[in-house]
């Protein structure tokens, strides 16, 4: 005989997760600050050498068409200031990106662990049912 209750309780943890599993087991393993610190570490780096390799590029072809150095540090300069720009909007956009992701990814870890601990009182019930039935 099947029972419904469980049968409803297995589909509902199996669907949160295959739904989010990934992100549920990696979120579980941090602390909400450090999952959010990490990942804007490896975004902003990731900004950096994408920063860096245009810059390099730039740089090599303003050296080809034969810009003065003072006009060379003036636009240095003027990148410096874009780079800080933008590490700031990437940080800014990781800490919410990646703490809302944080957040929701615990979540589905507690409605999944909350499936499992029905299901199990579930069968727990029905292993003391099976006992007294066959005393």
């Amino acid at each position: 005989m099947v029972n419904e209750t469980k049968v409803k309780w297995m589909t509902k943890a199996a669907m949160v997760k295959k739904k989010e599993e990934r992100g549920m087991f990696i979120t579980s393993r941090f602390y909400g600050d450090d999952y959010v610190s990490f990942q804007v570490i490896k975004a902003v780096l990731g900004v950096s050498f994408g920063f860096v390799l245009v810059v390099a590029l730039w740089f090599m072809e303003a050296l080809l068409t034969a810009c003065s150095v003072e006009e060379l540090f003036l636009i240095l300069k003027s990148m410096w200031i874009l780079y800080l720009m933008l590490v700031l909007a990437t940080i800014l956009i990781s800490v919410l990106v990646y703490t809302s992701r944080f957040w929701r990814a615990r979540d589905h870890a507690r409605e999944y662990t909350s499936s499992l601990k029905k299901i199990q009182k579930i069968y727990q019930k029905e292993e003391k049912n099976g006992k007294a039935d066959r005393k």
